[in-house]
C-alpha cells in the first residue's frame, strides 16, 4: 500500500495546522491516497477528523531554531518507523500538490528518492548552496521511500548524524550549525553510498522562496507578490516557504 505521512508540529510562531487544512484537501484530491499526520497533543486538537486522514500523535523533540524561532524538525528520521505503508510519499506540510506527479514518482522501482536540485518559480534563483558545504545538498520537502533494509539504514543514519550534527558540519564543512534535514539526508546518503551516487527525483523541486508573499490559494493555483511582480502557478506542484501562507 502506498500513503503519503505528514508532520505536523505548531510553534510559538505558527500555525502549522493552519498550513495543513489548505495542503491536505490538494493531496486528497490530487493523489487520491491515505494520509498519516504525525502531530504533537497540543497541534492535534486543531486538526479536524477527515476521511482517509490518520493522526498519529508522539512526544516530539524541540530544541532546535531557526532565524531565533522554534523549529521542530528533529523527528524526520523516524518516519521510516512511523509510516503504516510499504510504499510512502514522506512531505513537508508547505508542499502543495496540485498534480498527480507523485504517483508516477511512486510507482517507480527505486526505494528512496529525493529531490537534489531546487527551482525557484519566482526566476531569481535564490537557492545557491553550493559555497556552504563540501558535500551537496538534497531537499527533504519530499522523499519516496519502500520499506526496504537499505532505506531504512538510511533513516537510521540520519538519526546517527543529528546525534553528532556538529561533528559532520565540521567535516564537511557546512555552514548552518543549526540542524537542517537536507544536510543530514544528504550525509546520510554520502556515508552509506560513497562516491556511488544515489537515485534522485529527476524534477528540480519548484519552490516559492520566503521574500514571496503569498496572496491567493485556490484548488487549482497559488498567486504571489514579490518585489513588485505579481506571479501566479496553476497545475503544478509547489513547495511554499513563506509561512504567511496560513493566514491566506
Amino acid at each position: 500500500m502506498t500513503g503519503v505521512l505528514l508532520y505536523c508540529f505548531n510553534t510559538e510562531s505558527y500555525r502549522y495546522d493552519k498550513i495543513a487544512a489548505k495542503t491536505i484537501p490538494l493531496l486528497r484530491q490530487n493523489l487520491g491516497l491515505e494520509i498519516t499526520v504525525v502531530t504533537n497533543d497540543e497541534t492535534r486538537v486543531h486538526l479536524p477528523e477527515q476521511e482517509g486522514v490518520n493522526y498519529m500523535v508522539i512526544t516530539n523533540q524541540t530544541g532546535n531554531y531557526i532565524n531565533q524561532k522554534s523549529w521542530h524538525n528533529l523527528d524526520r528520521h523516524r518516519a521510516y518507523e512511523l509510516s503504516p505503508y510499504e510504499k510512502t510519499i514522506l512531505l513537508d506540510i508547505d508542499y502543495f500538490c496540485y498534480s498527480d506527479y507523485l504517483l508516477t514518482l511512486a510507482n517507480t522501482d527505486q526505494d528512496f528518492m529525493v529531490h537534489d536540485k531546487v527551482h525557484d518559480v519566482t526566476g531569481h534563483d535564490s537557492y545557491k548552496f553550493a559555497r556552504n558545504s563540501m558535500i551537496p545538498m538534497v531537499w527533504a520537502t519530499v522523499i519516496i521511500f519502500k520499506k526496504t533494509p537499505r532505506a531504512m539504514a538510511i533513516f537510521d543514519m540520519v538519526k546517527y548524524v543529528k546525534e553528532r550534527y556538529s561533528y559532520f558540519c565540521d567535516l564537511y564543512r557546512i555552514d548552518f550549525q543549526n540542524f537542517r534535514n537536507d544536510y543530514a539526508f544528504a550525509i546520510a546518503l554520502h556515508q552509506l553510498g560513497g562516491f556511488k551516487g544515489y537515485e534522485t527525483i529527476p524534477n528540480r523541486l519548484p519552490t516559492l522562496p520566503a521574500a514571496a508573499r503569498v496572496t491567493e490559494v485556490s484548488a487549482t493555483h497559488v498567486s504571489w507578490n514579490h518585489q513588485g511582480r505579481h506571479g501566479r502557478i496553476a497545475n503544478n506542484d509547489l513547495h511554499i516557504i513563506d509561512k504567511g501562507v496560513q493566514n491566506v
